[in-house]
């Protein structure tokens, strides 16, 4: 099986004075493989929102109050069916909408991400991930947050 690689950054948020989080999938700012996905069936749909709307949750607490990507997290960051945040719309101004979710499955020596859904409060319709899905190696995956966690000069300005 064909094993994906991620690695974790901080940036400033665009809306307030604290750090959020990046993600990299195999080199690629997951926002962007995102983006790439839902603007499709906006066009589709005749939607004409606003690409790159997304923002990584607080860096603070993903990594260094919480433990986020293993699941230790606060409650506001899980929605039903144990599906994880992993990025927030910054314009809505509606609390919790248009939240990307996942579910994350960690085992002995994998961890999944898979069954991607956006929460939109104001989207008629449902968003389609397909088959969306990422197996990483443990290992690696824990390393991913070490390195952050650990604020190594790599990571925290990637």
């Amino acid at each position: 099986m064909q094993r994906d690689k991620i690695s974790f950054g901080s940036i400033k948020s665009e809306l307030e004075d604290y750090m959020t989080t990046v993600i990299y999938l195999n080199g690629i700012n997951f926002k962007n493989i995102i983006e790439e996905i839902e603007v499709k069936q906006f066009k589709q749909k005749g939607l004409h929102i606003q690409n790159g709307c997304y923002e990584g949750i607080s860096f603070f607490i993903a990594f260094h109050n919480q433990n986020h990507f293993l699941c230790e997290t606060l409650h506001d960051y899980i929605y039903q069916d144990q599906r994880y945040t992993l990025y927030d719309y910054k314009y809505s101004g509606i609390p919790g909408d248009h939240s990307l979710t996942c579910k994350i499955s960690i085992g002995a020596k994998d961890i999944y991400w898979y069954d991607f859904k956006n929460f939109s409060k104001i989207i008629p319709f449902e968003i389609n991930y397909k088959d969306l899905e990422f197996h990483f190696c443990k290992e690696q995956y824990c390393e991913a947050i070490n390195l952050v966690r650990n604020n190594t000069e790599e990571n925290m300005f990637a």
